[in-house]
């Protein structure tokens, strides 16, 4: 008895939640309605694009950014409709965005806040998306962060997405074993599937050449930008008064510790006096690099800033003597361009996309050789020619990325896969 009760006051509750997923269907139903009937009567056509905005659930970095600017961009284009596609559901626990989103564009959620919320809500919901997507009609879905995640799949007619490096393939080794099973897994599919391929560098579309059997014109490079430097804001912890800057997250990809490794000869000969800055969230399997910047013999130079968002960000660049990015491998490299806006000279790994996109306004180092990046270094530490010539270069060289080509590339890419151009 008490057993049925509970049945009953469970079904009770998914009424509320029924209606509201009801009449959001009956709306886009009638949408697609007039959409049809207008290409039929006016012959219009706007582009409508499908968007999958996960990115913006957590604090932005690499992919998060590249998601941000490029639909901020594309929002611009008088003949585009956005349709943005993150979490099915809205309830009182989240999911929060951490990103604003562009005015025009419609943001597809069911908004369960304040309601009950039984087990049978999220199958409910799920199965009410796909529905939802398909009767919005879209021409193109957009998935920025390597493929489409199940529900947009399901719905999907034509896609496209941005892969940002194979690291999963080139060092596996470096990534957690539950993120690159995933990857595996889901890449094998989107490849075979996928309309277009975005490759952010030259080097990327190389490596998913060589390790995909994927027509080659099905593979576009489109370089992301970089935005302009917003208004600096000071970070809670103070900063040195000089020091050599790294910016990325914790993890071995990064290869920090020879970075560690170049820092600490330098003070021991006496040929550097500054402090080394690390800003980046502690990643996977960091364990080894935090416990060296902590026992460090100069660990009182050594200072760990975490995430900072975009304004504290900007103000840690403009102060910084030079920035080091040391990566073993990088699908892109957004800190080198972030630090030449700032005028800042850069020092990188000469490996995977760094090179591609330093140019000649990056000194660059075999990423095996602490001696090298020291030498690196003390050269710009020492040489004030070399310095202003390298921060005229990089000032150059930021004109090159500018997120309006991307978008751009980008659209005229969308159209052709759509068949509107």
């Amino acid at each position: 008895m008490h057993a049925s009760r509970r049945v009953n006051a469970s079904i009770a509750d998914l009424v509320p939640a029924t209606l509201l997923i009801a009449r959001t269907l009956a709306g886009a139903a009638r949408g697609r309605l007039s959409l049809l009937m207008d290409r039929l009567v006016r012959r219009q056509r706007r582009l409508r694009l499908a968007v999958d905005i996960r990115p913006f659930y957590e604090p932005l970095t690499g992919v998060g950014w590249y998601l941000y600017h490029l639909l901020h961009e594309i929002a611009k284009y008088d003949d585009v409709d956005l349709f943005l596609f993150g979490d099915a559901r809205l309830t009182d626990e989240g999911p929060r965005l951490h990103a604003d989103l562009p005015p025009r564009a419609v943001l597809c959620t069911f908004d369960l806040r304040g309601r009950l919320l039984p087990p049978l809500t999220r199958p409910l919901t799920a199965a009410a998306y796909v529905v939802w997507m398909q009767l919005l009609h879209c021409d193109l879905f957009f998935g920025a962060n390597y493929f489409l995640p199940r529900l947009m799949s399901a719905a999907a007619r034509r896609r496209v997405v941005t892969v940002h490096d194979l690291t999963y393939k080139r060092f596996p080794d470096l990534l957690q074993r539950e993120t690159l099973d995933n990857l595996e897994r889901q890449m094998l599919r989107e490849i075979a599937v996928a309309d277009a391929v975005i490759a952010v560098s030259e080097a990327t579309r190389r490596d998913l050449l060589a390790w995909y059997s994927i027509d080659p014109r099905r593979v576009v490079t489109i370089h992301s930008g970089i935005a302009p430097s917003p208004a600096g804001a000071e970070p809670a912890q103070p900063l040195p008064p000089r020091y050599i800057l790294f910016v990325g997250t914790i993890e071995p990809r990064k290869n920090l510790l020879v970075l560690l490794d170049a820092f600490e000869s330098l003070r021991a000969r006496g040929e550097y006096d500054g402090a080394l800055v690390v800003v980046g969230k502690i990643g996977w399997k960091s364990e080894a690099v935090v416990s060296r910047m902590r026992k460090s013999r100069w660990s009182r130079d050594i200072h760990h800033l975490d995430y900072l968002d975009a304004a504290e960000l900007s103000s840690v660049y403009q102060r910084a003597e030079m920035l080091v990015f040391p990566s073993i491998y990088e699908g892109f490299g957004f800190p080198l361009l972030e630090a030449m806006r700032h005028g800042v000279p850069t020092i990188a790994a000469r490996t995977s996309s760094l090179p591609e996109v330093g140019g000649e306004a990056t000194l660059y180092f075999d990423p095996a050789s602490a001696a090298e990046l020291a030498t690196a270094i003390g050269r710009i530490d020492r040489e004030p020619g070399l310095r202003s010539l390298l921060i005229g270069k990089g000032r150059e060289r930021v004109d090159s990325f500018q997120w309006s080509r991307t978008a751009e590339q980008t659209m005229a890419l969308f159209r052709r896969v759509a068949g509107m151009s």
